[in-house]
């Protein structure tokens, strides 16, 4: 599971890349389970971005996939309805990564207050950090597996 000093690693970096872009972000770092362990609102985030944040950092840690992967589900789907599931915190749109390390999920980020591409970005430059941080390390290594990716 991701420590508090690795959640804010992470916060950092994310952080960096949101304000590359503007700075609009709220960025939330899930445990594995999709349970906050640490939250940031930048100062131009927006407070509806917070419950956003955190719906995308459980979706992604808990279904262990990239949230983006849902946004093509339609009626007669097979997981058509998913996003009511969870008391709606199902979240099917872009800005949720699930992180991996030696081939299993520790943990969530969830980006939320720009468009789908800034929201991306910011979830794979922390990964990349956190990617990084790790090899440094020896702390094993970071990866976001194909299945992850797809639908």
């Amino acid at each position: 599971m991701l420590s508090l000093a690795e959640a804010e690693l992470l916060l950092n970096a994310a952080q960096a890349k949101s304000e590359e872009l503007g700075g609009a972000h709220v960025i939330c770092i899930a445990d594995d389970a999709g349970y906050p362990i640490a939250l940031r609102r930048l100062d131009k985030g927006k407070v509806t971005s917070v419950q956003i944040a955190q719906n995308k950092a459980f979706t992604a840690a808990a279904h262990r996939r990239v949230t983006h992967t849902f946004t093509n589900t339609y009626p007669g789907e097979e997981a058509w309805g998913i996003f009511t599931q969870h008391d709606g915190r199902i979240t099917v749109f872009v800005g949720g990564y699930p992180i991996y390390v030696d081939g299993k999920v520790v943990g969530g980020i969830g980006v939320s207050g720009g468009n789908g591409e800034q929201d991306i970005a910011v979830c794979e430059a922390a990964i990349e950090a956190f990617a990084e941080h790790m090899r440094e390390t020896g702390g094993g290594k970071v990866t976001i597996p194909e299945a992850a990716k797809r639908a």
